[in-house]
């Protein structure tokens, strides 16, 4: 078991269930889509973290965050049916993380403040669900 981030819930650590994309850590550049798993709330997450040293001020923040809530039958349908033999290897091109990666691009997923209560607050946020689809798991 990996731990990564924390819940945006309850603060508490999460899980690393699958990487499912990873470019960096670079000094000027990170971005990443997990799905991340709270046992203390028994909640999942596919989280989209995105970090731009290169942005010019008041453009854009250099940093945000996607999220959507995933339940925790939809995080042991990837537990159990993901294919890839290293499904934390976000840098992986096996068909398992290219389509689960090009799925979650499509996934409708709440922009998150940086700060303040609503960052920390499952209310508003949109829930994504995991099918299965010719064996391989998709983001809906």
């Amino acid at each position: 078991m990996r731990w990564s981030d924390h819940c945006l819930i309850c603060s508490g650590q999460q899980e690393l269930v699958v990487n499912v994309r990873e470019r960096g850590p670079h000094e000027q550049m990170h971005d990443y889509t997990r799905v991340l798993f709270c046992c203390a709330c028994s909640v999942g997450e596919l989280r989209s973290f995105s970090y731009d040293g290169f942005v010019v001020f008041g453009e854009e923040d250099e940093v945000m965050v996607w999220s959507s809530i995933l339940s925790a039958a939809d995080v042991d349908t990837l537990r159990s049916a993901f294919t890839c033999s290293t499904p934390l290897a976000g840098n992986c091109e096996c068909a398992e993380h290219v389509r689960a990666y090009d799925t979650s691009l499509r996934v409708n997923k709440t922009r998150l403040p940086e700060h303040g209560p609503d960052r920390h607050s499952p209310a508003g946020r949109t829930t994504a669900v995991v099918e299965l689809v010719d064996g391989l798991a998709e983001f809906r």
